[in-house]
């Protein structure tokens, strides 16, 4: 029976948890299957077999019998054989986030001969990891998706000698005479000589009763490519009018009998890139609700219905729904680092000629020269990427940061020695 891969997870349709843990072996390439309990029949003699109780999902079983019950991402990532824990104490430069921006970053950093660490809290690739097709990317005429890229990243970086650990977060920054004093979330502190933030941004939260409920059973933040076969033949909903929502609409069309596109607008033109609204326009199924909101959420125990209100007639109409995928906005995932990076009003973090119009920029920044372009008011940490403000928020410009960064980095050891 475990033939179809080396791992079995067996979960419930209502565990969050589940998905949450399927989500990351998934974007982490592990070779698994999984089964959910109530509905597949191939998940009751692994259930005899092992004498899983109930309580104990979601269970991971492996390929020698060895068995994980309901465990925590940590378990997970050190049972497929992921490293959590830094192999040294110090390195010079510790890069935080394992998007396109901080992947960038690592493979400029490990061409250089820098010796790198980077600290990713769930899976490679960021938002664009779990992207189904990106299509306007430089040199991939056909398109890539967004696992093929954040994998082909990280081994090109490895490569380089960069050195990969995850899912650890940082708990603390703290600036030294000579760098940094990193503390990790696995119990590590280690020390570098300068740091890169590449955070990113995450999905803002829908503000309506009955999220929470179905999170992670009907409800999803982000694309969540492992839902594609289970929407087959049903409603879709997605929620959002930039070009991730654009593409989990493409993607989930393949499988859905209709996915709706809900998007707050008047246009989706207006933030989605020109190809995607013609692919989207020439898809049959896809139904764009423009200047509409979910306002209402229903269901017992599993989604149901929605109701969705038009903005411009004031009509609230409610649709059956069996999955709704959220992609609205970013807020910076910014949590953890150090109190001291001064941000701008929505929380995104200020660097360079833009931190001298920053009211905390002369209480913090202590030294003579301007900060680099990419440079945060703590000399030495730099932010690149979606968490900086005023960027353009697309995959390109985050690379371009990514390398971009190591040149200020190199420039910052040269002015350290002045």
């Amino acid at each position: 029976m475990l033939n179809r891969g080396n791992l079995v997870l067996l979960g419930k349709d209502n565990v969050s948890k589940t998905y949450e843990i399927k989500e990351f072996l998934n974007r982490n390439l592990a070779d698994f299957v999984c089964f959910e309990v109530r509905d597949d029949p191939e998940a009751q003699p692994l259930i005899e077999k092992h004498k899983i109780q109930d309580s104990k999902y979601p269970v991971l079983i492996f390929e020698d019998g060895y068995i994980l019950e309901d465990p925590d991402l940590f378990q997970v990532a050190q049972e497929i054989g992921l490293h959590s824990i830094p192999k040294d104490n110090y390195y010079d430069l510790i890069i935080v986030g394992m998007g396109p921006a901080g992947l960038a970053s690592a493979i400029y950093a490990g061409s250089e001969g820098l010796k790198t660490l980077v600290i990713e809290k769930h899976s490679p690739g960021g938002r664009a990891g779990s992207t189904s097709m990106i299509e306007n990317l430089i040199a991939h005429p056909d398109g890539i998706t967004g696992a093929e890229f954040s994998e082909r990243s990280r081994k090109q970086a490895e490569k380089f000698g960069v050195e990969f650990v995850l899912p650890v977060v940082i708990t603390d920054i703290v600036k030294k005479e000579d760098g940094f004093t990193v503390t990790l979330s696995c119990g590590t502190a280690i020390s570098g000589r300068s740091a890169i933030i590449a955070v990113g941004v995450r999905y803002r939260l829908l503000q309506v009763p009955g999220v929470e409920k179905f999170l992670g059973s009907g409800i999803f933040y982000g694309s969540a490519m492992t839902e594609g076969k289970r929407n087959e033949g049903k409603e879709v909903f997605v929620v959002g009018g930039a070009n991730s929502a654009g593409q989990a609409a493409m993607y989930f069309s393949r499988f859905a009998k209709k996915v709706h596109l809900v998007v707050r607008g008047e246009s989706i033109s207006k933030r989605m890139s020109h190809y995607l609204v013609e692919e989207i326009g020439n898809r049959p199924n896809i139904q764009v609700m423009t200047d509409s909101e979910i306002i209402t959420i229903n269901g017992e125990e599993k989604l149901e219905s929605l109701g969705i209100i038009n903005s411009k007639s004031g009509q609230t109409r409610t649709f059956p729904a069996d999955s709704l995928f959220l992609l609205i906005g970013g807020q910076p995932y910014a949590d953890g680092l150090a109190s001291r990076i001064l941000r701008d009003p929505n929380g995104f973090i200020v660097t360079g000629p833009d931190l001298e119009k920053h009211v905390g920029f002369l209480s913090e920044w202590t030294i003579k020269r301007s900060p680099l372009s990419l440079e945060t008011n703590i000399p030495g940490i730099f932010a690149i990427g979606d968490v900086r403000a005023n960027t353009a928020k697309r995959m390109a410009a985050a690379i371009g940061d990514g390398a971009n960064a190591i040149n200020q980095v190199a420039e910052y050891f040269t002015l350290q020695k002045s």
